[in-house]
């Protein structure tokens, strides 16, 4: 996945929208404040677990970012590698001339949604000839990717959180990033829906 992120990185106080402290503390049933900042910690962790181009759920971004994806070429139709893509009419196609990208002429591509994926679909003229890849970066793909409001989070994707988080602060001596079986369980009945086999196509 030729993907890069192009906006500056989520914030902790970001991540927190999604899950509060409060919702985890209520979740593990602690009362005490004396590891607020920890518990804070493990929903960043968990929110970090699942989310993006590398996360558990395959390019199922939680919230909004903007990305640039690479292709060698675009014959027919390509799909957007993250989703949920939060603007479908904002993705913009360029490509790669002497060195520097220059958008796509008005009526090349249009974007469109298939399935719960971003599609881009080229508008050839009749007879028109394929494209030649220059190279495997000759066509960029900028797109936003993620839910712009907390809460429209789906909530099975915050419970998973929530269950990262109550692992991890129980076993403190496993690392965060590690889940043993029957979490990856409980994230696959939770999350399963939300998750995408690479050749889900």
């Amino acid at each position: 996945m030729d993907v890069r992120r192009i906006s500056d990185p989520l914030t902790l106080a970001a991540k927190l929208q999604v899950v509060t402290r409060e919702k985890a503390k209520a979740h593990m049933r602690v009362r005490h404040a004396d590891e607020d900042d920890l518990i804070q910690d493990l929903i960043g962790y968990a929110f970090d677990f699942l989310h993006g181009p590398d996360g558990w759920l395959n390019g199922y971004c939680l919230l909004a970012e903007e990305f640039e994806s690479f292709l060698p070429a675009i014959d027919t139709t390509a799909e957007l590698p993250l989703r949920p893509v939060s603007d479908i009419d904002a993705v913009a196609v360029a490509r790669l001339v002497n060195g520097t990208y220059e958008p796509a002429p008005a009526g090349t591509f249009v974007a469109a949604t298939q399935d719960n994926f971003a599609v881009i679909a080229r508008l050839a003229a009749p007879g028109a000839a394929p494209t030649t890849a220059a190279g495997p970066r000759s066509y960029r793909l900028s797109f936003s990717a993620g839910h712009v409001d907390p809460d429209d989070v789906p909530m099975p994707l915050k419970q998973s959180i929530l269950l990262l988080v109550g692992h991890w602060y129980v076993n403190r001596e496993v690392a965060a990033g590690t889940v043993p079986r029957e979490i990856e369980y409980g994230l696959r009945c939770l999350a399963g829906r939300y998750r995408v086999s690479p050749n889900h196509s």
